[in-house]
């Protein structure tokens, strides 16, 4: 107890309160998506808002259990290979005895929420590579060792396992977070910089080359959805009443909205026309209720925690910390990109839903826990001056 009021005198509420405040308008905003179908369908307005409420304070106790664990425990060889193996197990099990859902098998069903690996796989990497990093710029700088290449086939087994549930949202993320944290560790940073420049640019070639393909040999199958999604991203309209429909109604709700909105609980596209508003969608729920305004409102609250935790890493006094903060703000970071870029057509829709604000358990638990790890290192800093 004594610990724990030590570590309170320190906290980081520049952190916190940006956290506490995405939560209460996720909760809301929930609610409104959620309620008007649920009266529709006969069941009770408050599922989904009371279920989120249950997964704000599950992330709060995340949060406060991550302050507690001291930081040097997670580098330990026994946490990541224990975890490694846990995380193949937690995979493989997802992937062959689970039911599929929009055509992928990454959910475990825990009774109170859904859990998906995939999501705890990136806090893992991320971890994992500040360890990765760390130990290798010791052994090349202090005891002149070339380092082992042999963790990166761990890092391959990982993505591999997220790619076949089929899971692209989810392998993207997870493949961002390990190639920007190695990239940020080089010393070379315009030849990281040609590298990544490289990989995006050969990402964009194949996405437009794929225009091009007939999927009719893979009718039926898992791909055959992937792919369905990525032809909506070319021309929702040519597939308006399939795969087109859910960037559609995006469009319709984020016109309606213009600078102020609707007003709260207003929305048109929510009444059955958006699939599912509240999850990864909710972006484009708050655009037509609250407006543009209320969508700055969000991504400023949201750039600033990611800001924040990228100046808590300049500011580590260890490589350790640092890359675990690079790592958490780029999660986070590449999550808010890949939501806001499929709400607005930009990008392929590919599930990820937006920090802090989305309905989901396994998003907010792990995002939650990788914030207090974060808040943990800041009140480590905050000690270590006084």
């Amino acid at each position: 107890m004594r610990k724990f009021r030590d570590k309170m005198r320190y906290f980081d509420f520049y952190l916190f309160v940006p956290y506490i405040v995405l939560c209460c308008i996720g909760a809301v905003m929930v609610y409104s998506a959620s309620s008007i179908n649920l009266s529709y369908a006969g069941a009770s307005t408050n599922t989904y808002l009371m279920k989120q409420l249950i997964y704000v304070v599950m992330g709060l106790g995340c949060i406060f259990f991550s302050i507690m664990i001291p930081t040097k425990k997670l580098a330990h060889r026994n946490f990541i290979m224990i975890g490694f193996f846990a995380l193949v197990i937690l995979l493989l099990y997802a992937k062959f005895f689970t039911t599929a859902v929009n055509g992928a098998n990454g959910w475990i069903n825990l009774k109170l929420f859904s859990f998906q690996p995939a999501e705890l796989c990136k806090l893992y990497l991320v971890l994992f590579m500040a360890q990765l990093v760390s130990n290798r710029e010791y052994s090349v700088s202090t005891l002149n060792i070339k380092p082992s290449r042999k963790p990166a086939v761990l890092v391959v087994i990982l993505l591999c396992l997220v790619l076949i549930e089929p899971d692209l949202g989810g392998f993207s993320i997870n493949a961002f977070i390990v190639l920007l944290m190695y990239f940020a560790s080089g010393r070379d940073y315009r030849k990281s910089l040609l590298y990544l420049s490289g990989i995006l640019g050969s990402i964009i070639v194949v996405v437009q080359l794929l225009r091009f393909w007939d999927p009719a040999p893979l009718k039926g199958t898992k791909i055959e959805y992937m792919y369905a999604r990525l032809t909506a991203f070319y021309n929702p309209f040519k597939v308006s009443s399939t795969s087109g429909q859910q960037l559609i109604n995006s469009y319709y709700a984020i016109s309606n909205g213009g600078l102020f909105g609707v007003g709260l609980g207003n929305s048109v596209q929510k009444r059955g026309y958006l699939p599912e508003p509240y999850t990864d969608f909710i972006i484009a729920i708050i655009s037509e209720e609250l407006g543009a305004i209320g969508v700055m409102v969000v991504l400023l609250l949201i750039t600033w925690i990611i800001l924040r935790i990228f100046l808590i890493g300049i500011r580590a006094n260890s490589s350790y910390e640092t890359m675990i903060c690079y790592g958490i703000g780029t999660f986070m970071g590449v999550e808010t990109l890949f939501n806001i870029g499929a709400v607005n057509g930009l990008l392929p829709i590919t599930g990820v839903t937006f920090p802090f604000v989305s309905y989901g358990g396994s998003s907010m638990i792990v995002l939650s826990l990788a914030l207090g790890i974060v808040i943990n290192i800041s009140i480590n800093q905050k000690k270590n001056r006084k």
